[in-house]
């Protein structure tokens, strides 16, 4: 087996874990600091693929994740493709920056996630965003690194083996 092959089913893989992390039921206090786990992951593989290809899934995920909320069909696959095409664009440029330098331009893009969807749900539902919508924000400065590190390890031992 390829390692190119052994890397897609990584990514899909953690896609699927990131899939079952949205749909556990938290309690509310957690709920409204849970990060948007699937952006964080399109995000990684964006940043670390290399191709477009990235895009495609994202876009099925999101369409799975919509399905499986009960959201708007296609809100989550708009967003995650607008955040996908925005890492891959400048993933050159960020795979050569600090941790801290990434964490700051991962947040800018996950911050752009959530105004994608907020705007998606105040065209359709009238919703009026709020400040807690951007607690996850917070969770996901503490996660993203150590997703990251995770991720680069798996990757590492994959081409390694």
């Amino acid at each position: 087996m390829s390692n190119r092959s052994t890397s897609h089913r990584l990514m899909h893989a953690s896609m699927l874990m990131a899939l079952l992390l949205s749909l556990i039921p938290w309690p509310p206090a957690v709920l409204l600091l849970q990060p948007h786990w699937v952006a964080m992951l399109v995000a990684y593989w964006s940043l670390n693929a290399a191709s477009s290809r990235v895009m495609y899934v994202a876009f099925a995920y999101g369409l799975l994740l919509d399905v499986l909320m009960g959201s708007l069909l296609g809100k989550h696959g708009m967003s995650l493709v607008a955040l996908s095409f925005l890492v891959t664009k400048s993933a050159r440029q960020l795979r050569m920056t600090s941790m801290g330098q990434l964490l700051g331009m991962v947040l800018v893009l996950l911050f752009n996630d959530i105004i994608i969807r907020a705007f998606i749900d105040w065209i359709s539902y009238g919703y009026k965003p709020v400040v807690y919508d951007l607690l996850p924000l917070l969770t996901a400065a503490f996660i993203w690194p150590w997703l990251k590190y995770l991720l680069d390890r798996f990757q590492v031992a994959v081409r390694n083996s």
